[in-house]
């Protein structure tokens, strides 16, 4: 728990510079992902690790009119920042170990350069695999710096997830787009 307080206080502390300190190499992390998946026609869909809501801001500007799109982050300020920049979006200050979200709820999850900062990854993904419909798209991008493509699919092997693509880009992040 103590851990996770630490990272919590990391990322209050620097929500009122993390857009403009990491906007440009978001910006390629979140098109990485958009060049490899299909939201359309999707109902629900989750940012794990949301942050100030970027990604998910991107996503209500598209054309997916009538979905669903909620963040989660353990940041109390980098959620507030992210209600700031989207009141119509559903943003939680919530623990990606113990999502408050129904079961099989959603069609797409994504979580950008979220879990290698987790003590025990393994809980968030079985919390995302736990919120997701059958078919749930699930998108995950690791900083290559902190985990290697062997170690994202040992993780998601111990699961029931079926990879569909899988990616180290050009950005520092690698990648995996996996199916419930």
């Amino acid at each position: 728990m103590a851990q996770k307080k630490d990272i919590a206080r990391r990322y209050d502390s620097s929500a009122e510079i993390y857009d403009n300190r990491y906007k440009d190499i978001q910006d390629k992390k979140y098109k990485e992902i958009f060049s490899r998946v299909d939201i359309s026609g999707k109902k629900a869909i989750l940012d794990v690790g949301c942050g100030t809501g970027t990604f998910l801001d991107i996503i209500s500007k598209s054309q997916v009119n009538g979905t669903k799109l909620v963040g989660i982050d353990l940041s109390f300020e980098m959620i507030k920042i992210a209600h700031e920049k989207n009141p119509d979006i559903d943003f939680i200050v919530a623990d990606s170990d113990a999502l408050p979200l129904r079961d099989v709820s959603f069609s797409s999850v994504f979580s950008v350069t979220h879990l290698q900062n987790l003590p025990e990854p393994e809980k968030t993904l079985n919390e995302m695999i736990r919120i997701s419909m059958q078919e749930t798209l699930i998108a995950i991008s690791i900083l290559r710096k902190t985990w290697s493509i062997e170690k994202l699919n040992d993780l998601i092997s111990s699961t029931n997830l079926q990879v569909t693509n899988q990616w180290s880009a050009d950005v520092e992040d690698i990648g995996i787009i996996c199916k419930k």
